[in-house]
């Protein structure tokens, strides 16, 4: 869960630190006080785009940070432990912390860090995506959009698996369908291609078995070989063979550093390292007799090198490469050529492109039957709970449409119908929903998925807009309900939905020298008369105070 965010010269906020409780949290305040800081600041730090205006005027930076605690073996756990960034573990082991932190200079860029490690963007937002799952006042939109029902019962029944799987079928049949047809429409000048590839092939041959990078090595070496050798039996000669040569001397320094070792711990120190070099030393010596021991100058061998270079450089400017493509451009050749050999057996071909087909179908069927099985079951489900919220004769059901043509998504288009009048048929929810139905269903079916979701956190920015009264007050049991097993934070404007909070955060604007906004947790008495505030009225009467008692006192009845 989200245990802490600070914010230093983030947009209105000169410097804050919010400790969030666990269960159902609500923040709300007069309208431009800053609500949305929160949940900007956080975005900030899931890896959400940034803007010069979060940086405070007149300062150089802002800077954001959330921590979180997760428990062992949840998803972020795994994820941190790929990436050696799990460092903030309790003694007992079963807990663990995260903190996001971002800064964003005034010129543009930004910075992030995970667990004080500087972090890409990238990684950010995978981190984010473990932790917190956002819901905004537009989502109801997304409701209107054709692949939305789809993608919500594969979401809520544990189908998505099954639809990557297949995505990829599909995906494989399309590819060896588009490489049969290329071949097909290349028959014509097939034969032509294929005499072209075999003697480029053959052309190559004699450099398949050789690496460019070696050969050029061992020419350098032997090109170089009188110099060289000269060269080392100078360092034989410094290092181990004349008189007083680098051995005898650093023996001679070792053993006067050994005999004054005992008398402090920085000459011990200096001992150790000589005694280290002299082995460091024995061996550098050992291996440059071996190389010495080793050469031997063989013209025909360097005749034989340069033969091998003026082949691959001659070939490398022939195909317009460099001599170390060509290997890999032989491969390529053979791919092509080994394609159109294919053609010689027409029939192969077919049943490559009839096998992946099969296999698609068969998965596309499996799925669409899976489907249709659980489409009952949550449309009666999406029912039972929209029914409460002002819509007593809602109803929901999945319609199947077969296609002429299977897709990436299967065998059928998906779409979710909807009456909200008794003995009226349903129809297609995008026909006849109003917007204040609209907003209704998509909070429940985010609330739906939110059961489902692995994040810890989940983020609900005024999807209670178009509701109040009655209706308020259950959204707001659904929230808090749902608040038992994951943390929720939740901006609102209904009075009815904040007393059901377990936390309720207040943010408002301070007109100071520059204006300023802050943010802190109410009080029962403070409650009181924010939901007062909230419920509407000019001034705050006893009366709105009342019913705002009355609210609080809801939460627990």
């Amino acid at each position: 869960m989200l245990t802490n965010l600070t914010l230093q010269n983030f947009a209105l906020a000169e410097q804050l630190s919010l400790d969030l409780a666990s269960g159902f949290n609500v923040l709300t305040g007069e309208t431009g006080a800053g609500k949305s800081l929160l949940l900007d600041a956080l975005s900030v730090c899931l890896g959400e785009r940034t803007d010069v205006a979060h940086v405070r005027f007149g300062t150089d930076k802002a800077d954001v940070t959330a921590s979180f605690d997760y428990k062992k073996n949840d998803p972020i756990d795994a994820w941190l432990s790929e990436r050696e960034l799990n460092d903030n573990i309790d003694p007992d082991g079963e807990h663990g912390e995260i903190h996001l932190r971002r800064v964003i200079l005034n010129n543009g860029r930004s910075k992030a860090w995970i667990n004080g490690r500087p972090s890409s963007l990238t990684e950010l937002k995978e981190a984010g995506r473990l932790l917190v799952q956002l819901y905004s006042q537009h989502s109801q939109q997304q409701l209107l959009e054709p692949p939305y029902p789809k993608n919500w019962l594969d979401r809520y029944t544990g189908l998505q698996a099954q639809a990557h799987d297949v995505r990829q079928a599909y995906h494989h049949w399309q590819h060896l369908l588009k490489e049969q047809q290329s071949a097909l429409a290349a028959a014509a000048s097939r034969q032509t291609r294929m005499i072209e590839l075999e003697a480029q092939l053959e052309e190559i041959l004699p450099l398949a078995a050789l690496n460019y990078a070696d050969l050029e090595q061992e020419y350098d070496r032997l090109s170089h070989f009188e110099s060289m050798m000269q060269d080392c039996a100078a360092l034989l000669d410094g290092l181990d063979e004349q008189d007083n040569n680098v051995m005898q001397q650093l023996a001679v320094f070792s053993r006067r550093a050994e005999s004054q070792a005992s008398r402090s711990a920085q000459l011990s120190e200096v001992s150790e390292r000589l005694i280290n070099a002299q082995s460091e030393l024995t061996d550098a010596v050992a291996l440059l007799r071996q190389f010495v021991d080793q050469q031997n100058f063989d013209p025909e061998r360097m005749t034989e090198l340069n033969e091998h270079l003026e082949v691959f450089h001659r070939l490398a400017r022939k195909y317009r490469v460099t001599p170390e493509e060509l290997n890999g451009l032989s491969e390529t050749w053979q791919t092509e050529l080994d394609r159109l050999n294919l053609l010689d057996d027409p029939e192969a071909l077919a049943a490559q492109v009839e096998q992946s087909h099969q296999q698609f179908l068969k998965l596309a069927q499996a799925l669409d039957q899976a489907r249709r099985a659980a489409a009952m079951p949550l449309a009666e489900n999406l029912t039972r709970q929209v029914r409460p919220l002002a819509l007593p004769e809602a109803y929901f059901e999945f319609g199947f449409e077969t296609l002429d043509q299977p897709n990436a998504d299967g065998l059928s288009h998906i779409q979710l119908y909807f009456t909200a009048n008794k003995g009226i048929p349903a129809q297609a929810l995008a026909k006849v929903a109003s917007g204040g139905e609209l907003s209704r269903i998509a909070l429940v079916m985010q609330v739906m998925n939110a059961e489902k979701t692995e994040a810890d956190v989940l983020v609900f920015d005024e999807v209670d807009v178009g509701i109040s009264g009655g209706t308020a007050e259950i959204v707001g049991r659904l929230l808090r309900d749902l608040g038992k097993h994951v943390q929720i934070l939740c901006i609102t404007h209904q009075p009815q939905v904040a007393a059901q909070a377990d936390q309720h955060l207040l943010v408002e604007k301070q007109q100071t020298k520059q204006a300023s906004s802050i943010i802190y947790a109410l009080e029962d008495e403070q409650r009181i008369v924010e939901l007062a505030r909230m419920s509407g009225g000019v001034e705050i009467t006893e009366t709105t105070l009342q019913h705002a008692r009355h609210l609080l006192n809801l939460k627990h009845s």
